[in-house]
């Protein structure tokens, strides 16, 4: 009887090293047919129910995660926010004529926002207009944010101000071929543009700003065919918002002889009203949609609620105290900011897996894309009710990291970093997709 058991572990034994064998070869023989090497790939695959590993490659290497960061971050943000949480942009009355506007950092607020807010204002007895931008720091971008992408739309500027996505709109209409088009700005924001398109046969316009003469003067040149649009980060946020707040006070027959002033809201301002949305839109937008100016507010505006400021250093601060909280030590990893732009972030896969499976209960995970959503709405369509994901991508990295139910209804939590300049994003994220498709099929 002994000897049936002993052979019935020993079975059971060598069949659980078969799978393993089997499995690690699928897996390698992906990696080795995908061409790119070995070594830029960093990969954990574990068991979200007993953290046992299916498969590891480079696992401990200290790699650019990209956007892959927001689901360690934002997770954290939320649990210091709240799910209830509401950007709010306040109106305040000062005295006998001033007013106050306490900004909220809020990522949804418009330019019609600001109109419904100045509508409280009583044009009759206003002499001043007062300005609370103290919620978060007068700092723009994130550590280690590249500064020649600054006509990029996915990184623009961020801070107190942020209004209209901090992005405006223009129009390019083609003339007579071979002559200069027309520029539009709808916004009538002050903008030199530099205008050395030529209306030809195909739309092809580039932007460029050259900071060194002036943040406010945009060169766009190439080829017009067709109206187009093309949308431009605003290099001045608070320059942006008082011309804005200066338009919405003279549609009201308002004007002003002193300029704003500068200062927080005091205990004897009385509240007139308030514009806000919810916190649960941003989720969306940073989990499903890898929103960067998003995710860096949310982040900062965690550290302004724990620590009365919202600072980088405030928000990280959340960030590693969070980890504590969930027994990880953050102290082997490097999170400069909240989004992944900065490639001065080190993060490694294993880290990624095992912060996953603690959160494997989490309510803002449930917000990950499944394919046919955000990032993934072209990618693993097949697997759609077995994945939820998120994405990364920066220049020459490629990241994915979330859950996946095998097909033997295995649950896993997964992290792949590819950190390789020779290869293109489309390899790169070919490769993750056979990759993720070994875990559903064999894991």
């Amino acid at each position: 009887m002994k000897k049936i058991f002993l052979f019935i572990i020993i079975s059971v034994f060598f069949s659980a090293q078969v799978i393993a064998k089997g499995f690690n070869a699928d897996f390698n023989s992906v990696i080795t047919e995908s061409g790119i090497p070995k070594s830029s790939i960093s990969i954990s695959v574990k068991n979200i129910e007993n953290g046992k590993v299916l498969f590891k490659h480079n696992e401990n290497i200290l790699s650019h995660p990209a956007s892959v960061q927001k689901l360690l971050t934002l997770p954290a943000a939320i649990d210091t926010l709240g799910e209830d949480y509401r950007f709010s942009t306040e109106l305040y009355k000062r005295g006998e004529d001033g007013y106050l506007i306490k900004l909220g950092a809020d990522p949804y607020f418009t330019n019609d926002n600001l109109q419904d807010i100045i509508e409280a204002v009583n044009p009759k007895n206003v002499k001043q207009i007062y300005i609370d931008n103290s919620i978060l720091e007068m700092k723009d971008w994130g550590e280690g944010w590249q500064w020649d992408d600054n006509t990029n739309v996915s990184m623009p500027k961020f801070n107190a101000y942020n209004m209209d996505k901090n992005l405006l709109t223009i129009t390019v209409m083609p003339t007579v071929k071979g002559e200069t088009p027309l520029i539009i700005n709808p916004s009538r924001y002050p903008i030199v543009f530099l205008n050395n398109i030529v209306t030809g046969d195909t739309n092809n316009v580039k932007v460029s700003r050259d900071s060194s003469v002036s943040s406010n003067a945009l060169t766009l040149s190439g080829t017009v065919t067709s109206p187009i649009s093309v949308t431009i980060p605003i290099s001045n946020l608070a320059r942006y918002f008082d011309f804005k707040l200066t338009q919405s006070l003279e549609n009201r027959n308002i004007y002003l002889k002193n300029p704003y002033k500068i200062s927080k809201k005091q205990s004897s301002d009385k509240k007139l009203t308030q514009i806000s949305h919810p916190i649960s839109s941003a989720i969306d937008d940073i989990l499903k949609n890898s929103n960067n100016m998003m995710a860096e507010t949310v982040l900062k505006l965690a550290g302004a609620k724990k620590y009365n400021n919202g600072t980088d250093t405030n928000g990280l601060k959340v960030f590693n105290e969070y980890c504590t909280k969930l027994g990880l030590d953050s102290n082997k990893i490097r999170v400069v900011d909240a989004s992944g732009v900065s490639k001065n972030n080190l993060v490694d896969a294993e880290f990624v897996t095992n912060y996953l499976i603690k959160l494997k209960e989490n309510k803002t995970l449930k917000h990950l894309p499944v394919p046919g959503e955000g990032t993934l709405s072209t990618r693993m369509i097949p697997l759609k009710d077995n994945l939820r994901a998120k994405t990364g991508t920066l220049s020459d990295i490629s990241s994915i990291a979330g859950y996946i139910t095998s097909q033997k209804g295995k649950n896993y939590a997964f992290c792949i970093i590819i950190n390789d300049p020779k290869s293109t994003n489309s390899d790169k994220k070919t490769l993750e997709d056979y990759l993720i498709r070994v875990i559903y099929l064999k894991g």
